[in-house]
């Protein structure tokens, strides 16, 4: 119902209604525009915008249209865990806008001399296998394993250096600052994060996000990493082919010559 392409050209309000939408279907085949806006906490106005961006001409066919979509029979209770899942893969269906932002994300790592990899807690595990999987392709990359790793006294120059940057919420203060360090000394940098309107997506060079509800136990964030890593391994083999076909094409040139 949402294809990829449009969900990434929503504004900041637009998303919180498809976010909104998606964490509470049933709820919503059941409201009125108002009670949907007042949950929401945006306007009739701002749903409308949404609806219309997405294809529909009101806030009656979309919700036909939802509760058709819904009408899919259920023969096991379903992990609410799956769903953020089953939402991201539906929107990768749609190939051409996230297959163009794997591309430029390869392109960058093949124009690099050394890739770097950092998160905090499990985004840091997931940065690691991010750096692992790299290598096993025969592309220099490291993990930068502690997030208080203290700066170095004097700049360094990072021009050949990436620095992907693994993050569900992207407001982590170390991910940050980090982040910043590198830039600052001639590094480009690329986030991967749940969130296309968090901070590190705004001071980073490039982003690959995909945007649900976060899933928060106390102050710990366990929303699912599937798509990172999903995102991560279409990466490496996209940068991996381009490097053999780089290869390739030397060694043709070098033969002709």
């Amino acid at each position: 119902m949402f294809p990829y392409q449009k969900v990434h050209e929503l504004n900041r309000l637009e998303l919180s209604v498809y976010k909104y939408i998606i964490g509470h279907t049933k709820e919503v085949q059941g409201m009125t525009i108002r009670e949907m806006a007042d949950s929401a906490d945006v306007s009739t106005t701002t749903i409308l915008r949404f609806l219309k961006k997405m294809d529909y001409n009101g806030f009656s066919e979309f919700k036909k249209a939802l509760k058709k979509n819904s009408k899919q029979p259920i023969k096991v209770q379903q992990n609410p865990s799956v769903e953020p899942i089953k939402n991201f893969f539906k929107l990768v269906a749609d190939q051409e806008p996230f297959d163009k932002k794997i591309s430029q994300a390869a392109d960058m790592i093949n124009a690099s001399e050394l890739v770097l990899f950092f998160g905090v807690g499990n985004s840091g595990r997931i940065a690691q296998y991010g750096a692992s999987l790299l290598s096993s392709y025969g592309i220099y990359s490291l993990p930068i394993i502690d997030p208080f790793q203290p700066e170095p006294f004097s700049d360094r120059d990072f021009t050949k250096t990436l620095l992907i940057l693994v993050s569900i919420s992207g407001e982590t203060d170390q991910v940050l600052a980090q982040a910043r360090y590198y830039k600052k000394n001639g590094a480009e940098t690329i986030a991967l994060t749940a969130n296309s309107y968090s901070i590190l997506n705004q001071i980073t060079d490039f982003s690959i996000s995909y945007d649900t509800q976060q899933n928060r136990k106390g102050h710990i964030n366990v929303t699912t990493q599937v798509p990172i890593v999903y995102t991560l391994e279409q990466i490496s083999d996209r940068a991996y082919h381009n490097m053999v076909d780089q290869d390739g094409n030397n060694f043709t040139k070098h033969v002709t010559d």
